[in-house]
């Protein structure tokens, strides 16, 4: 296995600025919850995330899958797996895809700390609506306030569980 050099200045520029970035987002999340710390995801800091999502998230706001889990697994069998695109097109017309763009309706009140939030969408392309756990999505509009705010959401999530 290849060995990076720890003094290389292209590769220290890459970690300082990846640990730059780390730290602001600690200091984002941080204050979402008014804490020194991130907490961790329970009833309660959800309930406290998805007020400060509420007051803070531009609306309309379009969205698409992050990857092809959790809610989207039923898509990995036909990316990695068998090739069948017709078979693979019928499904996506009634399952949601997360190269689908949906625009995003309403937050669901229900969430736990299993799940997370849910968010209603609408899909762009043919009008088909489902709720969806916010955590596998993202913004399509990059650089804006919305991705950052999603973004640092699903990090939220997924490490402090």
């Amino acid at each position: 296995m290849e060995q990076f050099d720890k003094h290389d200045p292209h590769l220290a520029d890459i970690l300082r600025r990846a640990t730059l970035e780390k730290n602001n987002q600690d200091k984002r999340l941080a204050a979402i919850f008014g804490s020194p710390k991130v907490p961790k995801v329970t009833e309660e800091t959800l309930a406290i995330y998805l007020n400060y999502l509420k007051q803070h998230l531009v609306v309309p706001c379009q969205l698409t899958g992050i990857e092809s889990l959790g809610c989207f697994a039923w898509e990995a069998s036909y990316i990695f797996g068998r090739r069948r695109p017709k078979e693979y097109a019928q499904r996506k017309k009634q399952q949601p895809s997360y190269t689908d763009t949906y625009a995003f309706l309403s937050f669901e009140d229900a969430y736990d700390p299993y799940d997370g939030l849910a968010v209603k969408v609408k899909r762009v392309s043919d009008s088909k609506r489902f709720v969806l756990p916010l955590a596998r999505l993202k913004a399509t509009e990059k650089p804006s306030n919305n991705a950052q705010l999603l973004d640092d959401y699903a990090v939220w999530f997924v490490n402090a569980r």
